[in-house]
């Protein structure tokens, strides 16, 4: 009786599956022809919508067929170049992964014939964090100078990686004398020059991180760096200049070429930054101190040198006399996950190889991820020993966790160049 029963179960369980298979088969059967007459809805929808946005516009630039295109493009933001006469624009597509997530952000930007943007469309952006409404609404009206679009705070990836699309776009249509490029005044040139000239100030997208300051006498406005590292002035004049001031002891000026115009300009004026400087600095070392010192033996003096062509992270280096050689000493402040200043240490041997590593935090928010990888110990255990030709970049991966990779990466290059002082 009880493998009868145990039958009559098993036999249920089969036409019960069997039932709820059907029943499966029975939906998809109705709901398929459903779906694909959606599908077909929304692909006549979009091609309706494509043809409204480029009427009978030529196209003059498919990426998927350069050959066969009439423009020269170099840029991979750009995808495809149309040319409305009737309207009197140039209509682009763009798509650039340099966002925050490194997935295809979509825009469509259209750039009449006298060189200013009509509209900015952002059609796709898989980033998490919003850019609001009136960040592409800020392109309408600009020239290629893009002199009036400022980019989204907490956004920065993101809304820099749409910038320089966009300037892709316009770059590429003065390149093939569509129009001309307009003019950038002297403040947006000196602006654009504080990426190359002082890496310490902005983050990976190039953009400043610091307090704005008032200047006095013939420096009108400047830049303190978040991470203490130093400042940027701007100086007029009959010439205006750039400045840049380091807490490690170097002043260099600029003019709006890019050159370096220090060994010409009045050593007043060099000393005018240098006050300037001194009266808005933090002092770092004595925190900078503790925590070198703990990573050399006892006893061991530290004592603070300057580097004054060092424009980077870097916010203090010192040279100890230990028993078993010199010793260099490194404090770093590179910026990490939104924006925050993370602290690296570094003592080299003299031979310029890593001998001790610090970092205050490596992972910024951790109770907001879950996704990185990270033994701790090990992972700093694998700078020791590493050397400005022996590091590659790759030992400061941290799976899942990209800010604070591009951060230890960061400090670890401006800490391993200047190994004499």
């Amino acid at each position: 009786m009880k493998e009868q029963s145990v039958l009559r179960t098993v036999l249920c369980l089969v036409l019960l599956l069997a039932l709820m298979a059907v029943g499966v088969l029975g939906v998809n059967a109705l709901t398929a022809p459903v779906i694909a007459e959606n599908e077909r809805l929304a692909a006549e929808a979009a091609a309706e919508a494509e043809k409204a946005l480029l009427g009978d516009s030529e196209l003059l630039y498919d990426r998927a067929d350069p050959a066969a295109s009439t423009l020269t493009v170099t840029a991979d933001t750009v995808q495809s170049v149309y040319r409305d006469s009737t309207k009197e624009v140039y209509l682009l597509r763009l798509s650039t992964s340099e966002g925050y997530s490194k997935l295809p952000i979509e825009l469509t930007l259209t750039i009449d014939f006298e060189g200013k943007v009509v509209s900015m469309e952002v059609n796709e952006n898989p980033d998490d964090k919003d850019l609001g409404e009136e960040f592409p609404q800020s392109f309408v009206g600009q020239d290629s100078t893009l002199s009036d679009v400022a980019l989204v705070a907490g956004v920065t990836f993101s809304s820099s990686a749409i910038r320089n699309a966009v300037n892709d776009g316009f770059n590429t249509l003065i390149d093939n004398g569509l129009f001309a490029a307009a003019e950038k005044d002297d403040s947006q040139l000196l602006n654009e020059l504080i990426p190359a000239v002082y890496p310490g100030i902005v983050n990976k997208p190039g953009v400043v991180q610091g307090e704005e300051l008032s200047g006095s006498g013939s420096i009108s406005t400047g830049y303190k760096a978040a991470n203490g590292s130093g400042f940027v002035w701007f100086v007029s004049g009959e010439e205006n200049l750039l400045a840049v001031s380091t807490t490690l002891g170097g002043v260099k000026l600029y003019n709006t070429a890019g050159e370096d115009v220090t060994a010409s300009v009045d050593a007043g004026l060099i000393d005018e930054i240098r006050a300037l400087s001194e009266a808005n600095a933090d002092d770092l070392s004595s925190k900078q101190i503790k925590a070198l010192g703990k990573m050399l033996e006892d006893g061991a003096e530290l004592n603070a040198v300057e580097v004054p062509g060092l424009c980077s992270s870097v916010t203090g280096a010192y040279v100890a006399e230990t028993s078993e050689g010199t010793r260099y000493a490194f404090a770093a402040r590179p910026y990490g996950y939104s924006n925050e200043v993370m602290d690296f240490y570094y003592v080299l041997d003299e031979e310029g190889a890593i001998a001790a590593f610090r970092v205050s935090e490596l992972i910024l928010h951790s109770e907001y991820f879950s996704s990185y990888e990270l033994d701790d110990a090990s992972y700093k255990e694998g700078f020791l020993g590493l050397t400005a030709e022996s590091y590659n970049g790759e030992q400061a991966l941290i799976s899942g966790a990209t800010m604070s990779s591009d951060a230890a990466d960061t400090a670890t290059r401006e800490c391993l160049r200047p190994l004499r002082f």
